[in-house]
């Protein structure tokens, strides 16, 4: 009897463990963000993620391959960070510019979900995870550029305030968070939207 009753237990403990496993992607699939852009749209998106994009360089000749030596670890404009994605380059050896320049193998483009956000506060660095984020509002400040009119027509510096999943709350005094894009799913397909197009956004999971 004493054998029956710990054999049913331990069929109970996997049952219970294969319902978590599946409970679990369902969870993410039915997260949802409401999205307000600085033109004054709202949007409501099934299946958000942070995504940071990068450029991974050609090949060099002679040397190893990028594309199959494997991530190295990424912050965009170290604010935001994939755990092991690939790095973005932007500039790269004399080698792998001439390939690029003399028509060699194009550099080719990536993304990663962000696993967390850097943001700034008198000069002091704070890293917010993704998942304790539920919402998220930025500030924009008009600042005079340096850039001709025709490269930049306004240029502005960003502020944040997060709201965390427990309730409190970080103001930042600057943030930049690089290439990284809030995607989501509409009925009308795939929208990406720029983190600086973005006025607010709260995660509903």
């Amino acid at each position: 009897m004493t054998q029956t009753l710990t054999s049913l237990a331990r069929v109970g403990a996997v049952l219970l463990a294969f319902l978590a496993l599946w409970a679990a992607p369902a969870a993410a699939q039915d997260m949802r963000a409401e999205v307000r852009t600085w033109d004054g749209q709202s949007w409501r998106v099934a299946q958000p993620s942070l995504e940071v994009f990068y450029t991974i360089p050609a090949p060099q000749q002679g040397g190893s391959d990028p594309y199959t030596a494997g991530p190295k670890g990424l912050t965009s404009g170290g604010q935001v960070g994939t755990g092991s994605a690939a790095t973005p380059v932007l500039s790269g050896s004399v080698g792998a510019m001439q390939n690029y320049f003399q028509g060699g193998p194009e550099p080719r483009q990536g993304h990663r979900q962000a696993d967390y956000i850097t943001v700034r506060r008198g000069g002091v660095e704070r890293q917010i995870p993704v998942a304790s984020i539920a919402s998220l509002t930025f500030a924009r400040h008009p600042i005079r550029s340096t850039l001709p009119p025709y490269i930049v027509n306004q240029h502005f510096r960003y502020t944040a305030t997060a709201v965390l999943t427990d309730g409190s709350r970080v103001e930042a005094d600057y943030i930049n968070l690089g290439t990284l894009v809030l995607r989501g799913e509409t009925a009308e397909g795939r929208l990406d939207f720029p983190w600086e197009e973005i006025q607010s956004v709260s995660f509903q999971r």
